[in-house]
């Protein structure tokens, strides 16, 4: 019979323990005891992240936020990463689907306090795990959060603040600990369908979990297949063209011709190469292209005079973005097995296997080719310099799927340790080992530019009147007319790269107390750790160099590769010091090599006192750091060319008209070479945290925090522009429009800044060398707050309520020492608050239901600072008071007002009913985003920066099993 009890603790720590245990809310009673007085029962002790230290109470000197796996499925998500992205304390935002030159198909990062991906921690059962093999955004590597089935977590405890003190290296805005499942009695299948109520994103979802018990051992053990299929644009007709951008958006030449102005190379055509004039394409030859394209007129517009310049025509298409993926789609299979064995010595072994294995969709756009610049004498007598552009249907292509770009990645991680107690069972301990390992291989479709411009140019005939640009006779059915699949495929190749990352690493961990001290027992924890990380890059060779032979899009291929080793030691107390006052302390010793830095040393300090049983007052301080990300260190040169401004030598040459603009110092093309530096120091940070837990009355908590954290010697790229502007300063001590610079570079980076830039014997710039280096300051602060009540009834069941709160008060940056130290938090459009709320309700018999909200506010508009236009569409410059100062203009001296405008808050509501048919079946309904919201940015210009959420409402079916 199950013994009822009232906890001598707070309210708020009773609850997350029992979800801990049961993963459910169980109702408590209170059971009087013969003096009329509550009974009390001590409380198993247990570890939570944050310590090493087993405790009975899980509110510690640092807030810590706890969500189970049952959690996670009521409140209407699929995944992990999707709950995890409610968060409050996940307040930045990470690369979406839809990004252009987006560079990993199947991970998604967790971004909290919004101080980057890489600087928080994720840990699987207290173990660090391989990192994404393919740097985030060609930068940095990170941890991959889509890869946590939902069926194998128990549940995730989350640590936001610095932790480096516990776990060393990454955990500078906070540490995310996901458990797995361990104990597990009833054999359940779970089969999930779903699909969006607009069309597209189809979810299958199939889990079988366990577990087998012996007399001294126990198997764990969890399989799922999870299918969800990709959202291309055309599955929101919103969001597949140019035209769907609001009317507010559009400039004067938009508005005097009555549509959106299509950009030319969102089509088929040919052109100068100045762009002055194109080539009006043969008589429904656009419309035969599956009518994917139409004829558009090309027009200059001039609104001061109000002239129209015909500029030709040209192939556009109706529907721009239509195969543009939003949602990326993927096939996941994935096997987790827990087993352990008791030792008649008190010993226990144990190991844990999990294997991960996914198929990844996505497309940023259909397959294209562009030419280079040719000369043909039957055009203008040869004397123009041309090119063209050719955009292939999908039936060319054979099919849409095969623009498609797909990855397939496997990740495993195998441990395996012992425990047991020592002097006296005074002392627990644990020695573990594991080995992870993460693959991902990628196949993209792509042009290869000499066969393409065989076929569409012809064979070079010589040089033209520029004595570099060849001469061809291009054959222009074939540019105008669709090809065939089979023409198609003599051009077309797929390129493939594959990425490898891994981690080997062991510990010894041991926990207990010391001592009886004056107040209480003095607890100690310690532990020793050893791991080695790498990761290495295999790109396909035929995209490297700055000419490559496949068409390469998106700049700099990454390169690169390495090998590292960690060493860590440390140490933490837990020391009453009154009956109502304890003092926790940490101090941690980690070392890696291939860096600049020898060694880092990281200490906390947290105090908890309670001044009344139901009253937690709390605070903690941190220091932190973050050793150089791999890929930060081991970049291998990647070259690509990109057009530049030579600062340098428009400050000696007297600046034209006063500015340095690209129309007039252009560096044509130069090489832009990208690489890594050991030469990286460690970044350093600290956390503050102050706040408290209050249970108000019988079943209703309440806790507020304050925190703040300090990043120092933040590791970030330095671009191609900012290298010349640095290069140009340091030599001549003046910036491109002759405004005093407020913090001028040191002269330690103006050493560097200088050696990055290759000038040929003329003084012309060659080649720019960007990367990484420690440049960076970043401090963020603000408010969490919690809140919890129970409510039990005697004839409507059991209602329980949650709510979480972030504000977000201050978001500090800036570049370089000595600059000015901004507040940009709405500058840089970040949020300023963040929540989500549930009620659940539990019937006690066979009905159950949640209903969940989130909410993040709204940022500055894109346009947010900008001046609203004209009637015309025309906008004035903010500078100069957006007061119109041409004064051939129609509008000359006229004013119009700054955009102040603020995106709304976005609000979404999920619910999650189930209804028990027997003791073995259960069937579950959710609906996800149910009011159907996208949310769009009124002044936005173009379709991937201004909607929130693209895919809508999601509706799904689950039926669950559970075998005798």
């Amino acid at each position: 019979m199950a013994q009822t009890i009232r906890f001598r603790r707070h309210i708020l720590a009773s609850a997350l323990l029992a979800l801990i245990s049961s993963a459910s809310v169980a109702a408590q009673e209170t059971e009087p005891s013969t003096e009329g007085k509550t009974k009390a029962t001590e409380l198993d002790t247990v570890s939570v992240t944050g310590s090493r230290i087993k405790r009975s109470e899980v509110e510690g000197p640092a807030p810590v936020t706890i969500i189970t796996g049952e959690q996670i499925k009521a409140e209407g998500f699929t995944t992990v990463y999707e709950a995890l992205t409610t968060l409050t304390e996940a307040t930045g935002s990470v690369q979406n689907d839809y990004d252009w030159g987006q560079s990993s198909v199947n991970a998604s990062p967790l971004n909290l306090r919004d101080l980057g991906p890489g600087r928080s921690l994720l840990l699987i059962n207290g173990r660090r795990v391989a990192d994404y093999p393919m740097p985030y955004q060609g930068k940095s590597n990170f941890a991959n959060y889509n890869n946590i089935p939902t069926g194998i977590v128990e549940r995730i405890e989350v640590l936001s603040g610095g932790a480096s003190a516990i776990y060393g290296s990454d955990a500078v805005a906070g540490v995310v600990n996901v458990i797995l499942k361990k104990d597990i009695d009833d054999d359940t299948l779970r089969a999930r369908w779903g699909t969006s109520t607009e069309g597209g994103r189809i979810v299958k979802d199939i889990s079988w979990s366990g577990g087998k018990h012996g007399d001294k051992w126990s198997l764990a053990y969890t399989f799922q297949y999870f299918d969800r299929g990709e959202l291309l644009a055309k599955d929101r007709p919103f969001m597949d063209s140019e035209l769907d951008r609001p009317y507010r958006a559009s400039g004067p030449e938009d508005r005097f011709f009555g549509t959106v102005y299509q950009h030319p190379s969102n089509g088929i055509r040919l052109r100068r190469a100045d762009g002055s004039f194109y080539y009006a394409p043969p008589e429904g030859a656009c419309a035969s292209n599956e009518g994917e394209f139409y004829t558009q007129a090309r027009h200059r517009y001039d609104r001061n005079t109000g002239t129209v310049t015909e500029q030709g025509a040209y192939c556009a298409q109706s529907a721009v973005f239509r195969y543009w993926g939003l949602k990326n789609g993927s096939k996941d299979l994935s096997g987790y097995l827990y087993g352990n064995y008791d030792f008649d010595n008190g010993l226990q072994a144990w190991a844990t296997v999990g294997v991960w294995k996914s198929t990844g969709e996505s497309n940023t756009f259909m397959t294209a080719w562009g030419s280079e610049n040719f000369y043909d004498p039957r055009i203008e007598g040869g004397t123009v310099a041309l090119n063209l552009a050719k955009f292939f249907t999908p039936g060319q292509i054979g099919g849409a799927d095969n623009a498609l770009t797909r990855s397939n990645e496997l990740s495993w991680d195998l441990s395996t340790g012992l425990r047991g107690t020592m002097f006296h069972d005074r002392f627990d301990w644990e020695f573990s080992l594991g080995r992870g390992e993460y693959t991902v291989e990628e196949k993209f479709p792509s042009i290869h530019e000499a066969r393409a411009a065989e076929y569409f140019l012809g064979p070079s005939l010589g040089v033209g009147p520029d004595g570099s640009t060849t001469i061809r006779m291009p054959n222009y059915d074939r540019l105008w007319y669709p090809i065939s699949q089979h023409d198609y495929e003599r051009i077309a190749v797929v390129g493939r790269k594959r990425a490898e990352s891994w981690i080997t690493q062991g510990s010894f961990t041991m926990s207990g107390n010391l001592f009886e001290g004056w107040a209480g027992p003095i607890g100690f924890a310690g532990t020793l750790e050893m791991a080695k990380q790498g990761y290495k890059l295999h790109p396909d060779p035929n995209t490297l160099g700055a000419s490559p032979v496949y068409y390469t899009p998106f700049g700099n291929v990454e390169q690169g590769g390495g090998e590292r080793k960690r060493y860590a030691a440390g140490v933490e107390f837990k020391i009453p010091l009154l009956k109502t006052l304890t003092l926790s302390t940490a101090a941690r010793y980690d070392r890696y090599d291939a860096v600049a830095d020898d060694a880092a040393t990281t200490w906390n300090a947290g105090l908890e006192w309670r001044p009344f049983s139901n009253l937690l007052l709390r605070g903690s301080y941190a220091t932190s750091f973050r050793a150089p990300d791999m890929h930060f260190v081991y970049a291998d040169p990647s070259v690509s060319i990109a057009d530049q401004t030579d600062y340098l030598t428009c400050i000696r040459n007297g600046r034209l008209n006063g500015v340095c603009n690209r129309d007039d110092w252009l560096v044509d093309n130069p090489e832009i070479s990208r690489e890594g530096s050991e030469e990286l120091k460690y970044e350093e940070g600290d956390s503050f945290t102050y706040g408290f837990v209050w249970d108000i009355i019988e079943g209703l908590s309440f806790s507020a925090d304050y925190w703040r954290i300090n990043l120092e010697n933040q590791i970030d790229d330095v671009d191609a522009d900012q290298v010349l502007k640095d290069e140009a300063y340091c030599l001549t001590g003046q910036t491109p429009d002759g405004s005093p610079r407020v913090a001028p570079p040191s002269e330690r980076l103006c050493q560097i800044q200088i050696a990055r830039v290759t000038r040929n014997a003329a003084g012309e710039v060659t080649g720019v060398v960007v990367g990484p280096i420690n440049r960076a300051e970043q401090s963020v602060s603000g408010v969490d707050m919690s809140s919890r009540y129970r409510l039990a009834t005697d004839h409507w069941g059991t209602f329980n309520f949650s709510l979480n709160y972030t504000h977000q008060r201050s978001y500090r940056s800036r570049q370089y020492s000595g600059d000015p130290f901004l507040e940009t938090r709405d500058i840089d459009r970040k949020p300023r608050y963040k929540g989500r709320a549930s009620v659940a309700w539990d019937s006690g018999k066979r009905w159950n239901a949640t209903i969940f909200t989130d909410w993040i506010s709204g940022t500055r508009s894109d346009r947010y600072g900008g001046c609203t236009p004209f009637a015309d569409g025309f906008r004035p410059e903010a500078v100069n008071g957006c007061t119109d100062t041409d004064p051939n203009s129609p509008t000359y001296n006229q004013k119009t007002e700054l955009v102040d405008y603020y995106n709304q808050d976005r609000i979404y509501w999920n619910a999650s009913a189930g209804y028990k048919i027997n003791d073995n079946a259960t069937i579950n309904l959710y609906v996800s985003n149910i009011f159907n919201k996208h949310y769009q940015d009124k002044w936005c210009g173009g379709f991937a920066y201004c909607v929130a959420d693209p895919v809508g409402r999601e509706v799904a079916a689950e039926f669950v099993y559970k075998l005798d």
